[in-house]
């Protein structure tokens, strides 16, 4: 019997909330993702993107060929007994590979060919029946000079060309190119099989033979299929994935650009700063303070305020001489308008005279000389701007058709400007 104490799962572990999303998984079927493409309007942009990864597939499928053919002669020059043909071998593969880089390079052209989708295809399928037929004639040489086996050396590679290196967009297209050369491969063993008279070939490469490389090319454009799909799907998902990523980043700098604004127009920007920082920090230490105070930690309270002391400036308050009147006079969105008009000449002339608008409360403007930086004609900026306002107003009440003074609301306008050598901001 066994002593050893038995331990429990708790109640609240074995019954916590399971937080697995099943409809995820939806994310990842091949049709879904197609269809989210087309949803987006993002079909024809994925195609661009396609062409580019293809592309960029062939440098490395490059030095793979020229890695196989050089390896393949090593081994038939270090290997073979009877050398006296090799260099035919030589000449046919090298062939081979000289025509399918060169076809091949034609899609580095990235503008050329996303006009013309199909010089992929083309240089696709002329590839591919180049390597098999190269290999086939190696093949018909030596069995008719030197009675040698029929054995191919690039049919599985030309299978693998097909589903993982040539700029097929289509999977479709894919299959019926590799289904289309692993039939060449068995009618090419079938026709010696069922023409040789001297039976040679019946005894080296039988029937029984045959069929199982015929499912072995079965199995492998199965597999091949099969990683197509694959590869598709997680190509797109990514797609995707990068798509709302960026959409993402713009909604938010967008909506910071938004909140800066915002603030500005409230706060200065000395204060403004200061706040956003303060809010940045706390959203920064927001998970480790909840990681605490899941501990039994207290959380702290925290009181931030943004102060600035400024010597030697200027204030100005200036306001709009009976304001209260104004408001019966106009509809309520002609008066919005017109303040905004306004104090949007207010703003440009206070840029322009480097005056800080602190803030703007119905009629009432108010703003700061000097108070960016020390300036010793903080006062005369002041009067500056004071005198530019008078104009503004002026224009403001000519626009809204008063082109005589006395009769324009806007006629009267106050201004009080109040020097310090200290102020609190």
């Amino acid at each position: 019997m066994n002593n050893e104490k038995t331990h429990r799962t708790p109640f609240k572990e074995r019954f916590k909330t399971c937080y697995l999303d099943y409809t995820d998984e939806r994310l990842w079927e091949y049709s879904y993702l197609k269809a989210r493409c087309k949803e987006l309007n993002l079909e024809d942009e994925y195609k661009k993107y396609q062409v580019r990864l293809m592309i960029s597939y062939l440098t490395v499928f490059y030095p793979l060929y020229i890695l196989v053919v050089v390896g393949h002669q090593v081994v038939k020059w270090s290997c073979a007994e009877y050398t006296k043909f090799t260099y035919l071998d030589l000449i046919f593969e090298g062939t081979s590979l000289a025509l399918v880089t060169g076809l091949m390079s034609i899609n580095f052209f990235e503008n050329f060919v996303t006009r013309h989708h199909w010089i992929m295809i083309v240089t696709s399928v002329l590839s591919a029946y180049i390597v098999a037929f190269s290999d086939i004639a190696c093949n018909i040489f030596h069995y008719y000079q030197t009675q040698w086996p029929l054995n191919t050396s690039y049919d599985v590679f030309v299978l693998c060309m097909i589903y993982m290196f040539l700029p097929i967009p289509s999977i479709t297209g894919a299959a019926l190119l590799a289904f289309s050369v692993s039939l060449l491969y068995v009618v090419y063993f079938v026709h010696f099989l069922v023409t040789d008279p001297s039976d040679l070939a019946k005894h080296i490469h039988g029937f029984d033979v045959i069929s199982v490389d015929v499912f072995h090319f079965l199995g492998f454009n199965m597999m091949g299929i099969f990683f197509r799909i694959m590869n598709e799907t997680v190509v797109r998902a990514s797609f995707l994935d990068r798509h709302q990523f960026i959409k993402e980043e713009i909604w938010l700098s967008h909506a910071l650009r938004q909140e800066s604004i915002l603030l500005d127009s409230i706060l200065p920007p000395q204060i403004a700063k200061p706040i956003q920082n303060s809010i940045k920090e706390k959203i920064m230490q927001s998970e480790a303070e909840f990681d605490r105070f899941q501990m039994g930690v207290p959380r702290r309270a925290e009181n931030f305020m943004a102060i600035q002391i400024h010597p030697d400036v200027s204030i100005l308050y200036a306001d709009v001489v009976n304001y209260t009147h104004l408001t019966t006079t106009l509809t309520v969105e002609k008066l919005v308008k017109v303040l905004h008009d306004l104090y949007g000449r207010f703003d440009m002339a206070a840029s322009s005279f480097e005056v800080q608008r602190i803030k703007f409360l119905g009629d009432c403007y108010y703003c700061v000389a000097g108070l960016t930086m020390g300036d010793p004609d903080h006062a005369k900026k002041a009067v500056s701007l004071g005198i530019s306002m008078i104009a503004n107003i002026q224009e403001v009440g000519t626009c809204l058709g008063y082109r005589h003074a006395y009769r324009s609301p806007f006629r009267k306008f106050a201004g009080r400007c109040h020097w310090t050598d200290q102020a609190t901001v």
